[in-house]
């Protein structure tokens, strides 16, 4: 029973509700006008911690060859050895030459000799060493290398400028634009398109699930008002806090919409509850918000605790994902608070008594189904136990996604793109392995050491050692190909001194392209004058998990036996490295969720059986999800590793209010059969409503562009029903099993 004072503060609410009204429309305003300056961080290294170490060489990278970042712009030409050919890639180089960012494009008209197809010489020899970049090796496609700036202040930016190479290349025969760059700002662009797709859809088919159950629009007042204020409340804070949005925050609006409903739809039924058992409007909703503060409190908060439990990540994305959705799901508190009293207030304007809840078919069929699982204990253990089985038994099964094209749905432009160059030019993978050439602490030196031949003919052996090493490495480029092949051969390379080099060095630096593209591959690092020799790795993109990850450890290992100080980073080791962390920390977050929320429950039920048997029909279900993929082979990508520890806090939801409901019964003296009844029929019909708004709100995520945002919204989408299945089926039993001797007790009295 509520103390005094709680039951007055009750009465100021419902007193003061149109007062509480005005505040939130007001506080609402404020919000949407402060949430306007929301934006979506872009860059790759948000995507990691701030001190993770495999940014260190990424940083390094971009402080000493990363002023441009290389796109290859590609299509299919079978004539391209001829003059039609030639004049073909002439014209799309000077048109991707032309816009905005592209600071250089290299081509065949670029390499010495390189459009001359009449014999062997020079050209042959640049060819050779370009092909996978500017030509296949049957020339019948053509490329440009195509050197854009990074993003910065006073630049065109990256999105306008592959924007502009993307028009130029769906005008080409299977025209395919390229790169690391690419694939991030098209997943961006994609997420973005998402989350104003997303927020609409999520909010209009929640509400049309509502009318469906309540059978009235005006039962659509509290609900709309309590997320269009949380969503405002939510933008603002991140705002407030310097958050920006990341690659999986596109849901951020559609989750905060089905947490804030689930929250809502528990107060309706209770408060229908209450008009049907034939009380006015103010004692209703008094005895509702009474009963209900501390089942939707608590399971709010095991909501946010199941969203900070992502924080455990040490990728980016996911630990500000987790924080930003904590936050909105404690937002849904107080605007539950302000908004409740007034708007179910002006909900229910014509004050008429309705049937009583034991007519509802519903609650007849609830009733029946708590009838039957207390008649087939055996046979649901025994069900749930060889379910339990089977999915730990798949659970070893599952393998990760880190093909990044994966994130894209199969029919894709960017998969199409992506597809072809693996094809025809050796793969799409770009990455980098940098090599030093001065050793640390070395005095500074404005110009490049000469290397003599034979230091360039070491870096080619130690090129062909990773190769041989790994037979997926489809290309490696460096400045010594392009000597070896300017000088006439790695022999004559070998015994050139750097004097003797400095012609060849000059004749790729007489063209302004040329010179760009090779100060991308011998530079200093302006942080400590340290020079560093740059190698062009090239690999498929669409590869398994394990064989990127053993071709990247392999070329670091083999590159480091022959120079200690050696570096393997780029786009595609961090996109690989970021799918793995993301995986490797989601049974963390998992168990962090579970001991948090279990926490709380203890706090709440003060009851360690009741509380026990309250958890149990919670944990299993991400848990089967995870072992069923597992038998069918599908691979677990970075929206599948979020929902364990998510689905946690969700779920548990209704688990909550049964208990809670059940307890308070059971306070006033009903017998345990009897309590369970009436928690079944109230309860569960919520838990129904709630469910089926959440399952819809998240099956909106299915349309997405974003593979991983479709993975979270269907497996969140069963993870709920799981749930629902437990609470409704087997919670139940369980409370009947621990709090049986208590109901006998009961009835004795």
């Amino acid at each position: 029973m509520m103390g005094l004072p709680y039951r007055r503060w009750i009465k100021r609410m419902i007193r003061y509700r149109y007062w509480m009204l005005g505040f939130a429309a007001v506080l609402w305003v404020a919000a949407a006008f402060t949430g306007r300056g929301l934006r979506l961080d872009r860059s790759i290294e948000s995507m990691f911690a701030p001190r993770d170490p495999i940014l260190v060489p990424y940083h390094r990278m971009q402080r000493t060859f990363g002023e441009y970042e290389v796109v290859l712009a590609m299509y299919a030409d079978d004539k391209l050895a001829t003059d039609a050919g030639v004049a073909r890639v002439k014209e799309v180089q000077e048109r991707l030459k032309k816009l905005p960012g592209v600071a250089a494009t290299v081509s065949l008209h670029d390499l010495p000799g390189g459009t001359k197809f009449d014999g062997p010489g020079l050209g042959t020899n640049y060819r050779e060493v370009f092909a996978g970049f500017t030509h296949n090796k049957d020339l019948t496609a053509a490329g440009v290398i195509c050197l854009i700036e990074r993003p910065g202040e006073g630049k065109s930016t990256r999105r306008a400028t592959l924007r502009g190479m993307r028009s130029i290349v769906a005008d080409l025969p299977r025209g395919a634009l390229v790169g690391e760059p690419v694939l991030i700002e098209e997943a961006f662009d994609m997420l973005e398109e998402d989350g104003r797709r997303l927020n609409t859809w999520c909010t209009l088919l929640v509400m049309l699930t509502i009318l469906i159950c309540f059978r009235s629009p005006i039962w659509l007042l509290l609900p709309v008002a309590v997320v269009q204020l949380t969503l405002a409340l939510t933008d603002a804070a991140l705002v407030l806090s310097g958050l920006e949005l990341s690659m999986v925050s596109s849901m951020l609006g559609a989750i905060v919409t089905v947490v804030g409903v689930a929250s809502v739809v528990h107060i309706l039924v209770h408060y229908l509850d209450e008009r049907r058992d034939g009380h006015g409007r103010r004692r209703a909703l008094f005895n509702t918000i009474e009963e209900l503060a501390a089942p939707v409190t608590v399971a709010i908060l095991t909501d946010a605790a199941g969203f900070a439990a992502l924080m455990v990540s040490k990728v980016g994305p996911v630990h500000d994902f987790g924080l930003m959705m904590a936050i909105g799901s404690l937002l849904v508190l107080p605007s539950c608070i302000l908004l409740t009293p007034g708007m179910v207030w002006l909900s229910d304007f014509r004050q008429k008594p309705q049937a009583p809840s034991d007519d509802l078919a519903l609650g007849r069929w609830l009733n029946w189904l708590l009838a039957w699982s207390s008649t087939h204990v055996r046979l649901l253990a025994g069900a749930a136990a060889l379910v339990v089985a089977i999915s730990a038994w798949g659970s070893t099964r599952l393998k990760h996604e880190t093909d990044f094209t994966k994130n894209f749905r199969a029919d894709s432009e960017i998969n199409r793109a992506y597809s072809f160059v693996e094809t025809e030019f050796g793969g799409a993978g770009v990455w980098d392995l940098m090599i030093p050439v001065t050793k640390e602490g070395a005095k500074r030196t404005s110009q490049p050491p000469a290397l003599a031949g034979r230091h360039y003919v070491e870096f080619l052996k130690l090129q062909r050692q990773i190769k041989e090493q790994s037979p997926e490495l489809t290309k490696a480029i460096s400045l010594g190909d392009t000597l070896a092949a300017g000088i006439g051969g790695e022999s004559v390379l070998g015994a050139a001194s750097g004097r003797m080099l400095t012609l060849p060095m000059n004749m790729m630096r007489s063209q302004e392209a040329m010179r760009l593209f090779v100060d991308t591959l011998y530079q200093a690092d302006p942080e400590d004058g340290r020079w560093w020799l740059h190698v062009l790795l090239r690999a498929p993109e669409q590869l398994g998990a394990d064989e990127k990850a053993l071709m990247i450890e392999q070329v670091q290992s083999t590159a480091q036996e022959r120079f200690p100080d050696a570096e393997v980073t780029g786009y595609y080791v961090l996109l690989t490295r970021l799918i793995e962390s993301v995986l490797a920390d989601q049974w963390k977050a998992f168990i962090v969720a579970t001991i948090v929320v279990l926490g709380m429950m203890i706090a709440a039920i003060r009851d360690l059986k009741l509380t026990a048997v309250t958890m149990f029909p919670n944990i299993f279900p991400s848990l089967i999800l995870f072992g069923v993929m597992g038998l069918l082979g599908v691979k677990v990508n970075m929206g599948a590793a979020m929902i364990a520890a998510v689905s946690i806090g969700l779920s548990v939801d209704s688990s909550i209010h049964y208990t809670m409901f059940y307890q308070r019964l059971r306070r006033e003296g009903l017998p345990c059969d009897v309590a369970l009844a009436k928690s079944q029929n109230s309860v569960g019909r919520a838990a129904v409503y709630s469910t089926l708004a959440l399952t819809v709100g998240f099956a909106t995520l299915c349309v997405s562009d974003f593979v991983p945002t479709i993975y979270f919204g269907v497996l969140v989408s069963l993870s709920m029903i799981g749930g629902l299945i437990g609470n409704l089926l087997v919670l139940p039993v369980l409370i009947r099993l621990v709090d049986g001797r208590s109901a006998g007790a009961v009835i004795a009295s």
